[in-house]
């Protein structure tokens, strides 16, 4: 039986065919990073030199369970972790449901995918039994598909993270895909499964996992279960999920309508793609689909008709936002098959929303024509040629294979509308303007994947014209640690355990005592460990930790007019230096200092801080540029 100071990793080199095991050292490697995010950032770090190319053999793909994945009520999330090929950067993307729990019930805290197949595969874990089996049938065929296939080969209860075409055709924001409606969705990590020839992985686990104390983990479980399926705060979200959130983003300036460039709209307007015409297609969900001992339950499934096709979804906020707002569409169901379009082939629907606003803007303005873009394009709220668009991304035709290589490359590519191209780092921008809330640009600004919604709240709600960005910047800091905690342990955000609940689990769990304060350590190092790696592979922090354009562009109407996501470029460098100084990072080149990496117990680290350090310094002067 495993146990909690045993935590295994499954080694698997599909170049070699090869199979391995290995137990971590609990004292020191299990306690300083646990699961989910940081284990695999940690992982990631021992394993690939700063250089290597995301979409060559050489690059691994993680697939680590949380701490608490299937053992807490709310808490099934596992984290996918590689280099982007988007990005170049490490990056963590997370899905729900059952393959977290099913990996640690088969014996395992991670699973490490290294190498290349000669032909396709997928392998099939059942328990302590590993097998990679050949998928050359599954080849080409969509998420859904490949799922059902799978499930008839092995048996109907395994878990499956599946690539569609896109990933085979490594487009940089393919995604990969778990269980159909369930998505890592950011940075194109699709496109490393698919490099390694790798179409899928069905897990199945049903061995008890070994803790602590399991009596009492069992009481406080059901008592938290029992109050938070209750709790009249997430009533909410029992009954829309996040389907209804369009109507509060517009409402506070923060929506991504039509590429970001009106980020508040009417409510009748985001009423079209909010929850009430959601939940009147609402229909019952397959088993899979709610989550493994979730006590809210908020995904919303669907069936839609467009154009006289029938299809079920699992749809949210995102998704409806990026694939309808960010492209001026607000037809309900033709959103709804676009979320399906990308389910099915396997693209990321944030950045997929993200490049397409994009193009029609660029239409919009005149920059480009039907020449070039080579089907009839109008420009925002053009719903069949956003179809189309997604069809040709996927399987790189046209323009749709400048469109695959992410909003920041194609700008490159096409040499016009970077100033319109709203991404962090090469990682496209979520649903999320940071013109409605003091500070929030910061946390895209400092994110350690680029563009992300998920790398901590400012604690306000104050617009940023309320005062200068840097006030706030320490409690920012502090939500990031939070919510990278939650992704360590394998919590769905929206589960809202308070702190001394975090640290009771954790001790029932392990049988150590150990304070909120030090738990928010361990994801503090895996930032530090992303930020070192990051600097001495390319990363020049000065230069790259800022905002696009756009969100330095007066908001043109609404309760906001006027405002922008920071005072001014003097308010965003103090801010982001705020950022560096609260982390222990030099506040000139926001790399992690040698002694605060010490404090953090990477005392193995040490050496690599001051070389990222003098790397930066050497890349852009001694005089520094802020």
């Amino acid at each position: 039986m495993e146990k909690i100071n045993e935590l295994k990793v499954l080694d698997i080199d599909l170049s070699r065919e090869k199979v391995k095991e290995e137990t971590l050292n609990w004292e020191e490697e299990g306690r300083l990073f646990l699961g989910g995010k940081s284990l695999g950032t940690y992982l990631f770090y021992k394993n690939v030199p700063p250089g290597t190319d995301p979409l060559s053999p050489s690059n691994i793909i993680i697939f680590s369970a949380g701490l608490f994945s299937g053992l807490v009520p709310g808490a099934s999330k596992v984290s996918v972790v590689s280099k982007s090929p988007l990005t170049n950067l490490i990056h963590d993307s997370h899905a729900g449901d059952y393959f977290g729990p099913y990996l640690r019930r088969a014996g395992f805290i991670a699973l490490i995918i290294r190498g290349r197949s000669k032909d396709p595969v997928y392998i099939y874990i059942n328990n302590g039994n590993v097998e990679i089996r050949d998928a050359s049938k599954l080849w080409g065929k969509n998420n859904k598909e490949v799922v059902e296939s799978i499930r008839k080969e092995t048996f109907d209860k395994v878990s499956v993270a599946s690539i569609g075409p896109a990933g085979e055709n490594l487009v940089k924001i393919a995604h990969i895909s778990f269980d159909i409606f369930r998505a890592a969705g950011r940075g194109g990590l699709g496109a490393v499964m698919g490099s390694k020839m790798l179409k899928a992985i069905a897990v199945y686990g049903d061995r008890e996992v070994s803790v602590h104390d399991p009596e009492k983990l069992k009481e406080l479980a059901e008592f938290w279960k029992e109050k938070l399926s209750k709790a009249r705060e997430l009533e909410y979200l029992r009954v829309y999920g996040t389907t209804n959130t369009l109507k509060y983003s517009a409402s506070v300036t923060m929506s991504p309508s039509y590429n970001f460039s009106r980020p508040w709209i009417p409510e009748d307007l985001a009423e079209k793609l909010s929850g009430k015409p959601i939940k009147e297609r609402e229909v019952d969900a397959p088993w899979f689909i709610h989550g493994a001992k979730c006590p809210i339950k908020c995904a919303r499934y669907v069936r839609a008709r467009y154009k006289g096709k029938e299809f079920e979804v699992k749809t949210e906020y995102e998704n409806l936002a990026m694939l309808g707002a960010a492209t001026g569409i607000f037809n309900t169901d033709a959103v709804l098959y676009l979320n399906y379009l990308v389910d099915e082939l396997g693209i990321d629907s944030i950045s997929t929303g993200n490049v397409i606003g994009w193009l029609f803007e660029l239409v919009e303005k005149g920059l480009i024509g039907k020449e070039e873009v080579g089907i009839d394009v109008k420009g925002f709220g053009d719903e069949e040629a956003a179809i189309k668009l997604v069809e040709m991304i996927a399987h790189r035709k046209g323009i749709g294979a400048i469109l695959a290589e992410g909003v920041r490359r194609a700008s490159e590519i096409l040499g016009r509308g970077k100033d319109i191209a709203v991404h962090v780092k090469g990682l496209e921008a979520p649903a999320w303007d940071p013109r409605g809330r003091r500070a929030f640009a910061v946390s895209y600004a400092t994110a350690d994947v680029g563009a992300s919604h998920l790398r901590g709240w400012p604690p306000t709600t104050e617009p940023p014209s309320a005062g200068p960005a840097k006030e706030v910047v320490p409690g920012l800091a502090r939500e990031r640690d939070k919510d990278a905690l939650f992704d360590t342990l394998g919590i769905c955000r929206f589960v809202s355990y308070p702190e001394d609940a975090i640290v009771k689990f954790y001790e029932t769990i392990t049988g150590e005592k150990r304070s909120f304060e030090d738990l928010l350590k361990v994801p503090r190092r895996a930032e530090a460990l992303s930020r070192i790696y990051d600097v001495l592979d390319h990363l020049i922090p000065p230069l790259e930790d800022t905002i696009p354009r756009r969100w330095m562009e007066p908001v043109p109407e609404g309760p906001l007019k006027g405002v922008k996501a920071f005072l001014n470029e003097d308010d965003m460098r103090e801010a982001i230096r705020e950022y560096y100084r609260v982390r222990g990072w030099d506040e000139n080149y926001g790399v992690p200092l040698p002694e605060a990496v010490k404090e953090l117990g990477l005392e193995w680290a040490v050496e690599d801080a001051r070389r990222a350090l003098d790397v930066v310094r050497k890349r852009i002067g001694l005089g520094g540029l802020m």
